[in-house]
This record gives C-alpha cells, sequence and structure tokens, in this order.
C-alpha cells in the first residue's frame, strides 16, 4: 500500500526513479533475509552437537534482522547508480542563472608592519 502510494504521488519524470528506489529496497531486503538464513544455518551446523531448544520465533527473528540492513544497503547502491558526480552541473557553474558563487579576482592589500590608526599604547606602570 505504501508503495503504491509513493507510485501514485510521483510525476511522470519522478517514476522511473521511484520504481528504481522501490525494486532495489525490495531485492535488498531479500538478499538481507537470505543473509540473515545462511548465517542462521552455520550457527546451527556450528552448534549441531549441542541441545538446542530455540523457538521458533527466535530462529525468524534472527533470519529477519538482517533484511533492513539488506534494503538500505540496495538504497544505497541505487543512490549511489544515478548520482552521477563526474559531469559539471550547469547549476554549479558561476555567472547568472548558476548557483555557484562568483569567482573574484581582487587584489590582496598588505599594509605595511607599522603602528596602524588606534594602535594601544603601552602603559607606564
Amino acid at each position: 500500500m505504501l508503495f503504491k502510494m509513493m507510485m501514485d504521488a510521483s510525476s511522470q519524470e519522478e517514476k522511473p526513479v521511484v520504481r528504481g528506489f522501490l525494486k532495489h529496497l525490495i531485492f535488498g531486503f531479500s538478499v538481507g533475509v537470505a543473509v540473515g538464513t545462511i548465517m542462521l544455518m552455520c550457527l546451527l551446523l556450528s552448534l549441531k552437537n549441542m541441545d538446542l531448544g530455540m523457538p521458533w520465533i527466535w530462529a525468524l527473528a534472527m533470519i529477519l534482522q538482517c533484511g533492513p540492513i539488506g534494503g538500505l544497503i540496495g538504497i544505497g547502491v541505487f543512490v549511489s547508480r544515478i548520482t552521477n558526480r563526474d559531469e559539471d552541473d550547469e547549476d554549479d557553474q558561476g555567472g547568472p542563472g548558476g548557483n555557484a558563487a562568483e569567482e573574484t579576482a581582487e587584489q590582496i592589500v598588505v599594509r605595511p608592519a607599522g603602528q596602524g590608526a588606534g594602535a594601544l599604547m603601552p602603559s607606564n606602570a
């Protein structure tokens, strides 16, 4: 339901981005659950000679805790794929219409090492 609301609220230009975002989120969550399952199986195989009275809810919680982390990793992969930092965007150029600060070629004035106006005089105390 939440995913449908996200797709309905996006404009035509945003739909491919939202679709890719949701696809990577679900794929990452699935991979996270698969990794959690593999980790649980490795744990149980390493403790196979022990008498474990483990409840199923504990095993399920151990598997599912890797899902959200996998989803975040999937979103990070998607965001890094859609972000292209090598190209200069026209908004990053100076001048009229750009957001970057204009380059100024002001000359730096260096004053001589004498006493300037308003310098404090040493006291005679």
